[in-house]
This record gives C-alpha cells, structure tokens and sequence, in this order.
C-alpha cells in the first residue's frame, strides 16, 4: 500500500514537468521526440525562471508562480514562431514518432525504477548520508518562506543569503504542494521522476543523435540508459547530491542541443528542428542543467571541447556538412565566412574553457585518488568506474562503438568527447593531491565518484553504435532462423527481437549490484548513520508534543536535524555545515556543564526544548565540525532539562529548571 500511495507523489512530479513545459514546445508546434526534447528542460527553465521572478514580484512559490511564467514563455513563443523557422513536422513523424522513443525509454527507466525501489526499501526512506540534513530541511525552508529563489538562501548562514541551486528543492517543495506528501516521499518521488524518466528519455534522444534515428537504435538506446551504474543508480546512494543527479539527468538534452547546433552526426536528422528552435533548446538546457548544479557548465566545456574543435577543422578546410536528410554536401555558408566563425568559435572556447576553471577553481583537495593511474584505468575499461567489479559485456559494446567511430572519419568526434570526460575521471581516481591535479578536477571538488558519474555521458553514444552494429550483423540470421522454424516468420521474428532487447537490458545489468548495494546501504534505516529507527518514531511525533513556532535546540551531526524536515519544527543548527549565531553555540556547549549561563541564552533565543539524539555522529571522526558539540552529552544530568519523550535512546527535553 505505501508504494501505491507513492505514486501520487511520482504523478504529481511528471505532471509538473509536461504542464510547465508543454505549452513552450507546443507554442513551437513541435512534434514527435522534439516534443519531449524540448519540453523537458523548458519546465525546468520555468522554474528556475519563476524562483528567481517570486521575490522579485513579492509572490510566494506555487505552481500559479510557475504556470504564469510557463505561460508567459508560450504566449512569446508564439508571438516569435514566424522567425524562429517553421518546425519539420513531417519529417519528424517519418522517424519514429513520439510514442516508440518513450516506449524505448519506459524499457530502460522501469529498471532503473525497480533497481531504486528495492534499494530505498520505502517511499519514505531518507538517505543515511551527510548532506540529507540539508537537501530535505531546504524543502522545508523554501515552504515556509515562500521563495525558491537561489539568491535568497540561508539556511546555513542565517541572515546573510548566498547563491545555491535550489531547482532540486523548488520541484519537491511543489510536489509536496500538490500531492500532500511528506518531505521525505517526495524527494524520493522526484528521485524516481528525474532517474528513471527525465534521464532515459534524455538517453534516447542522445543515442538517437549519435546512431541515428532507425527503430533498433531507438530501442537500444533506451535499454542501455539503464546500463551504466554510476549513473542515475550510484548517486542516488552517494552523497547525496541531489541537485548533480538532476543536473546529469538534464545534460543528454543539452548535449542533443549541442550536436544540432553544430550539426554533427545525424543529429538534425534524427530530430528535426528549425534552426531558431536549437538555439532556445540549447539555452533553455544550459540555464536550466547550471541552475541545477553550475558545475554542468564545466562537464559542457569538457565534453563539448573535441567536437567544437572537430566542427573548427572541418570549416577550416571547407569539408561537407550533413543535410536534413544525412546526406553530406556543401555549407550553404560561404567558405570564408565559416573560416572567420571557425577561428572567432575556437578563440571563443579557449577564453570560455579559462575562464570556467579559473572562476570555478577548488582548494578542496581532501579527496585524493582511490586508485592507481593502472588500476584507475582499469576501472574505466571494466565499464566501471570506482565500483568494485566489472561489466564486460557494456564495456565491449562500448570498444565496437570506439573502433566502428574511428572507422568512420564524420564521428570520431565522439571517440574525443568520451575520452575527455574518461581522462577527467582517471585523474581524480588515480592520483594523489597536487596542484595540477586540482586545476584540471577542481569544479567537481576533486572528487572521483562524481567524476565517475560523468563517465556514462561519454559511453553511452558509443555503445548504441556497438550494440547497433550487433544488430545489423545478427538481423539477417534471425530472419532466417525465423523463416525455418515458424509459419509466421515476420511474428516471430518480432519475438526474437523482443528477447534479443532482453538480454542486452539484462547484460547492461551485469555491473549494477555494487552500485545497488551502495544505494541499499545508503538508505538502511538499520545501518543508519544519520537517523535509526528510534529517531524517526520519535521525529514522526513531534509536532504533537512541541508547540508550533518554537525552536529546538540540536546537534546537527546527527539526524535531529531533520525535525524541520519531518515535524515542522526549527533547530538550532539545521546542517552540520554552516555559520550560526554564536550564542547557540553557547547553549548546547552549557547544558551540562553551565546550566545558568544555559538558561540565560535560552531565554534570549526562545528555546524552549532540547533534542538528544546521542553521539552516533554521520562522521565517525567529526574533526572540527565535532567540537562545538563535545560537552553536548549526558543531558540526562542537566537540572535544567527534564525528559518529556523518548523512544529508544532518542530523547526531547523540555527546559524546565531556568
């Protein structure tokens, strides 16, 4: 029963994303996969558009705030249609329409969705990791002040605002609007939205661009977005780091928008666009993949590097250019002319790419290399990367998609664009802490496994180009076999095509177990780090003994953090990463050992309850972050406090005795 009653939640958030981007790509008259290409990073676009728009209007988030900004993107939509080229309709429903790609998609997200739900265990499950404090309590934040604005938070550092991609935390707080879910429920019902939707249909669309737009491609496509476990899978249970999950599961449609404008591969082919529609898909995924997490704006330059320089090359000698139809031919652009736009481009991304890792440098080095430059690259060739085992056979789809690519001079682009994302992970996981280490990886905090994440981006192109080239060779012995052995050959021999998609689902599952494991453990209330049993029963009942408006005082290295989250009641310290009033501080520092100077910092703050979730901290060493709680134990012996509630070890307090 609570996983039917989940699916309000996971219907509340697919709706939110057709009825915010919908009405741009119908403005546009868009048919078939453009629709959902376009359509989905446009809702997101909306929102980030309305987050920053609501303050600035004085209004307060609510899907009315998004659906006015979504309409008032149709209405100019629509306005401008006549100079922004008149859609290819036509072609596109020559190409397989819309319902085969999301049917393909559907393949590769339902067991991308099973894998979740048998890893979360419930739809209420929270993510036993550090920064589930903030990502849940910043919901909680955004419904209470009414702004979803990445300029106005401060949960971490009150009364002094700083930027942070909220478009995560914007999406959830609408779904709990509408659905009336918990917090908890629906983070994950958008964790289950963005992975197993947003990204499959995004992974078509891209295999599609790459491999062209025939029905085998199609369907691989989507059998493979669920074949590769450092994405979506590893880092639903790493982190957790919702906002680059969403983020990643944005960039295919960046990356489609990308090849179109460029015109590499069949891209323009396989989904027809005008030539002013590619310009808005590509900046409505850029704002809405770096309002999600900015560093999609360096994973761009990174994998975009090789193919703007392949386009650069190829105007510089003047070589043919892809038409509608595939064909090559001449540039209708005069020769000299895509000289100079060559060389202003290539000047363009050289200035671009330094400025990025300039302005986006890291001094983080704390994440050093967890393996060797050998054992790195050995994780890259096993399929994957920094997970314990391996997964030959996607890894040898992805070696015929590298030597069919270099085969053929048009898509060895995608060779470089792979292999640039690949040497990025092999940097982070395979050496030691040093300053050039940090240059080239410190947009991603040096860290290897959000690295490893970026890995997939690169391979999945190539391995629909290996597994479409298996296809081509098998097809003919399976007609064949199908005209021996049946009287309705073209029946069976759908059936044969049927199981061969499969078994390449199930081969694509081969090196997923570790990556399960790690999102299972992530969110085992047994082996919780950040909040057991006892603590959520206890959180799930606080609301009826705290008056609402008061504050608790908290340790917020552990979960009792996430009274704002759960119960709707604020704390001290909402995260375990953050700049507080100083007295707080005090306060939880002299509840034993100082209770007068305690009760007069209390009475100055307004507190009034105290949380004791014990020391059984999200870190076992919690180094400097520990220090202000030390003394914070043993409340037991406080004669200012007295107990009102526990449940196992968990307990609240009242101060009573000041």
């Amino acid at each position: 029963m609570a996983w039917l009653a989940f699916s309000a939640p996971v219907l509340a958030a697919i709706a939110i994303v057709a009825v915010l981007g919908l009405p741009a790509a119908l403005a546009l008259r868009l048919r078939g996969l453009a629709l959902p290409l376009v359509a989905i990073p446009a809702s997101f676009a909306v929102l980030a558009v309305a987050s920053l728009a609501g303050p600035v209007l004085g209004l307060s988030w609510s899907i009315l705030l998004a659906g006015a900004v979504a309409l008032a993107l149709a209405l100019v939509l629509l306005a401008l249609r006549r100079w922004l080229g008149a859609p290819r309709a036509v072609a596109a429903a020559r190409h397989g329409g819309l319902w085969l790609p999301l049917g393909a998609a559907a393949a590769g997200g339902l067991v991308i969705a099973i894998a979740l739900a048998a890893a979360l265990g419930s739809p209420q499950a929270i993510s036993q990791t550090f920064d589930a404090n903030f990502h849940l309590n910043a919901v909680r934040y955004i419904l209470d002040t009414g702004s979803a604005s990445p300029l106005t938070v401060e949960l971490t550092t009150p009364g002094a605002p700083v930027f942070y991609p909220t478009l995560w935390h914007g999406f959830v707080a609408l779904v709990v609007q509408l659905s009336g879910a918990s917090i908890p429920a629906a983070t994950n019902a958008v964790l289950f939205t963005v992975s197993a939707v947003i990204w499959p249909v995004g992974a078509v669309a891209l295999g599609r661009a790459v491999a062209g737009p025939s029905t085998h491609v199609t369907l691989i496509s989507g059998a493979l977005s669920a074949a590769f476990p450092t994405f979506p899978l590893f880092l639903a249970g790493y982190g957790v780091i919702y906002p680059n999950i969403l983020s990643l599961a944005l960039f295919p449609f960046l990356m489609v928008a990308v090849l179109q404008v460029l015109n590499l591969g069949p891209a323009r082919r396989a989904t027809p666009l005008s030539a002013g529609t590619r310009w808005l898909l590509l900046l409505g995924a850029l704002g809405a993949s770096v309002l999600a997490h900015p560093n999609a704006l360096h994973t761009l330059l990174a994998w975009a590097a090789l193919p703007i320089l392949f386009v650069v090359f190829r105007a510089l000698r003047g070589g043919p250019v892809p038409s509608v139809s595939g064909a090559l031919g001449a540039s209708p652009i005069p020769l000299a002319l895509r000289r100079t736009g060559a060389v202003v481009g290539a000047a363009a991304l050289v200035a671009v790419i330094a400025g990025a890792w300039y302005f986006g440098r890291s001094t983080d080095n704390s994440w050093e290399g967890f393996y060797g430059p050998r054992s790195a690259a050995l994780e890259l060739i096993g399929g994957t990367p920094h997970l314990p085992g391996h997964a030959w056979p996607v890894a040898l789809l992805v070696l015929i998609g590298v030597v069919l690519a270099w085969r053929h001079r048009s898509l060895r682009w995608v060779i470089g664009a792979a292999a640039s994302l690949a040497f990025l992970y092999w940097v982070a996981d395979g050496f030691p802490t040093t300053d050039w280490r940090t240059l080239l990886v410190g947009p991603w905090y040096n860290d290897p496994r959000r690295l490893a994440a970026l890995v997939p981006f690169g391979a999945l192109p190539l391995a629909v180009l290996g597994a479409s080239a298996l296809w081509a060779m098998l097809r003919p012995g399976l007609r064949r076999f199908a005209r021996a052995l049946s009287r309705r050959p073209r029946r069976f021999g759908r059936g044969l095509a049927a199981l061969a998609l499969l078994l390449l689902i199930a081969a694509g599952q081969s090196g997923a177990e570790a990556a399960f494991q790690i999102v299972r453990s992530s969110y085992d209330p047994q082996q919780a780090t950040l909040l057991d049993p006892d603590e959520r029963k206890l959180l799930d009942r606080l609301a009826d003994e705290v008056p609402a408006g008061e504050v608790i005082a908290n340790n917020p290295l552990n979960g009792s953090s996430l009274s704002y989250a759960i119960a709707d009641r604020a704390v001290l310290f909402p995260h375990g990463s953050g700049a507080y009033d100083p007295r707080a501080y005090t306060l939880v520092d002299s509840l034993v050992p100082a209770p007068g100077e305690a009760c007069a910092v209390a009475t100055e703050l307004g507190v009034h309850y105290v949380l004791d979730f014990g020391t059984d901290y999200i870190f076992e060493d919690a180094g400097k972050r520990g220090i202000p709680f030390k003394r914070m134990r043993h409340l037991e012996r406080s004669p200012i406090l007295t107990e009102i509630d526990h449940q196992g070890d968990a307990v609240l307090y009242q101060i009573t005795g000041c």
